[in-house]
């Protein structure tokens, strides 16, 4: 075998066994650090595992996510891990979830912070997004704030509407225009905090929707002439990088990525064995405190804006 360079022949070993050792993970944007982060732990769980992954990014678009879907199908992929895009649509298209039912009663099929009602999925594991929101609410109304603005998100994903939900509980009286839904990335920051600033009375924070968002925030609001976060709070939320390399360091919620990935994997790789997890997973969130919020500063009266420095928290 050595002499010959005899290599065995996967294609065959897949007939006999009728396992291919894959699997295959659709996600929606590897650029964005969340779906990096939280794919490396499930590719090397997966891999201690005796699993090979095969990604499929499909850059944000239902019709690539589509051929993904039945590109790994056809691949024989032993099971599939279904991470963001049509998991998080707040109103999935029919034809595409048809699409995924048909794959669901060929192979397991675990969806990973957010779900699919499709019949047959095996198993949706997420972390506690809505707990992360309120204990972030908490934390501002504890530093003072009652005039927090929300930026970042589209009004079309599911755990957007979920946190923009927790953030008018705790705030129901506040302007329409404190909520920006602009998006995902640093510039959809820029451009929320940018809007937020015009606005003739100013919060004194700013929940955002990710890091990335809360990133672009903190640049604009530097680029207006804000003392952050004497004048501004501002939070995060998905804990990446970007957290911790931002000036001020952002408060946010960290998943628990590790977490996250070896549930997912005990779902999907008992389900290829023949086991039947639970249906619904959810993983505790935690609150990150960093520097990027104090206490409220005092508003001015007439203006509503703010009128001194505020005590540092520590």
């Amino acid at each position: 075998m050595h002499d010959l360079r005899f290599r065995p022949n996967r294609i065959a070993q897949t007939l006999y066994h009728h396992r291919s050792q894959t699997i295959g993970c659709i996600l929606p944007d590897i650029g964005n650090p969340f779906f990096s982060q939280l794919f490396q732990h499930l590719e090397m769980l997966a891999f201690e595992r005796g699993y090979t992954m095969i990604m499929g990014n499909t850059l944000s678009t239902r019709a690539l996510e589509r051929t993904y879907l039945q590109a790994l199908s056809e691949r024989q992929v032993d099971g599939l891990l279904y991470l963001g895009g049509l998991a998080n649509d707040a109103t999935p298209d029919p034809e595409d979830l048809r699409a995924v039912q048909d794959v669901a009663e060929r192979l397991p099929v675990v969806v990973v912070n957010g779900d699919l009602p499709v019949p047959g999925v095996v198993s949706s594991v997420r972390s506690d997004e809505r707990g992360g929101t309120r204990a972030l609410l908490d934390l501002l109304r504890a530093h003072g704030h009652t005039r927090v603005a929300f930026l970042g998100g589209r009004s079309d994903i599911g755990n957007t509407l979920e946190k923009l939900e927790e953030y008018r509980a705790a705030f129901p009286d506040l302007p329409p225009d404190w909520v920006q839904l602009s998006g995902l990335s640093i510039d959809a920051g820029r451009g929320a905090m940018t809007a937020l600033l015009r606005h003739p009375q100013r919060p004194t924070a700013a929940v955002c929707i990710n890091d990335l968002v809360a990133a672009g925030a903190l640049a604009a609001a530097r680029e207006h002439g804000l003392t952050l976060p004497r004048d501004l709070s501002v939070t995060g939320f998905d804990d990446v990088f970007v957290a911790q390399v931002v000036t001020p360091t952002l408060t946010t919620v960290n998943h628990d990525d590790a977490s996250l990935a070896r549930h997912a994997l005990d779902a999907l790789t008992g389900s290829i064995e023949g086991e039947r997890p639970e249906r619904h997973i959810l993983i505790r969130s935690s609150l990150v405190t960093r520097g990027s919020v104090t206490d409220a500063p005092t508003l001015h009266p007439l203006t509503g804006n703010a009128t001194r420095r505020a005590r540092t928290a520590r």
